[in-house]
């Protein structure tokens, strides 16, 4: 039993050390192919679809939605990768929180477009978001949490390249309590500067993204909707500083795109939806 512990352990670090990225960051450890990570993100974007749908949480109207559509495609059009088909999403919730799913899914919160105060901030966002995606950050932790949790059914399902319903649940759960893609500064960092490429890219000013993070972690412990969020995104330290000196090397200048009339509009229908009361929560 020794003997064969050791054999396997062995074969798994030779075969584990040869699993890398193709995507931008190349060279980080990932399990995954990209075929194998669309596969996955397909799943796990359905049973978001499914899970929020049965609280009647998919906001359907048809004009944020392809106005959503719209300004991510404008967007991830100027991403360095193209090995993903990028699909957006609009969730009905006073939560300012929005998420990528490994693979190309992008889900808003229609308390984020409202907390937003013009474009240029909700494309930062979504732009940030992208970022995780083509660094294929998600399924980089997940190979972390494979790798080293070592358990049987999940290193066989590693192994043999199959997306096993346990994969998917433990996804799933772990968005949603904002437990996975808990990004490092690092990937934060990866993510701001995609992020600020795409939008400048796209006529918008990398500053409608910086506005919005240091909004939103100076509201950190006083606004309970924003802790999924920001317990995700954490501060990389220089967030401001590092995408002004982006601004600089990428020669933009002041008179970028901060605000469009379609994005007010938007706005101003979205503050006007009612929401369910919000549980209490016991003390």
């Amino acid at each position: 039993m020794k003997k064969y512990s050791l054999w396997l352990t062995a074969f798994c670090t030779v075969w584990l050390a040869g699993c890398v990225t193709s995507g931008y960051n190349k060279g980080q450890f990932n399990l995954y192919s990209i075929e194998e990570e669309k596969k996955l993100g397909n799943q796990v974007a359905t049973e978001f679809l499914n899970e929020y749908g049965k609280k009647g949480q998919v906001y359907n109207d048809p004009q944020t939605n392809a106005y959503i559509n719209r300004l991510g495609q404008s967007l991830v059009q100027f991403g360095p990768e193209k090995q993903f088909t990028y699909k957006f999403y609009v969730l009905k919730s006073q939560e300012v929180n929005a998420f990528a799913v490994p693979g190309g899914h992008i889900f808003v919160f229609t308390g984020l477009i409202n907390y937003c105060q013009n474009e240029a901030e909700l494309a930062g966002v979504l732009a940030h978001e992208a970022g995780h995606i083509i660094s294929r950050h998600g399924t980089e932790q997940l190979s972390a949490k494979i790798a080293a949790s070592f358990a049987g059914n999940v290193l066989i399902a590693g192994l043999e390249g199959r997306v096993d319903p346990k994969i998917t649940e433990l996804v799933v759960n772990a968005v949603a309590t904002g437990a996975f893609l808990a990004y490092s500064r690092k990937d934060e960092t990866e993510a701001d500067e995609l992020g600020a490429r795409m939008v400048f890219k796209a006529g918008y000013t990398p500053r409608g993204m910086v506005n919005f993070f240091d909004r939103l972690s100076k509201k950190q412990g006083k606004m309970s909707d924003i802790e999924v969020f920001l317990s995700s995104h954490p501060d990389p330290g220089n967030r401001e500083q590092h995408i002004k000196d982006l601004m600089k090397q990428m020669g933009a200048t002041e008179n970028l795109k901060w605000d469009s009339p379609e994005f007010q509009q938007i706005k101003t229908q979205i503050s006007n939806l009612q929401y369910p009361p919000q549980p209490k929560t016991a003390k």
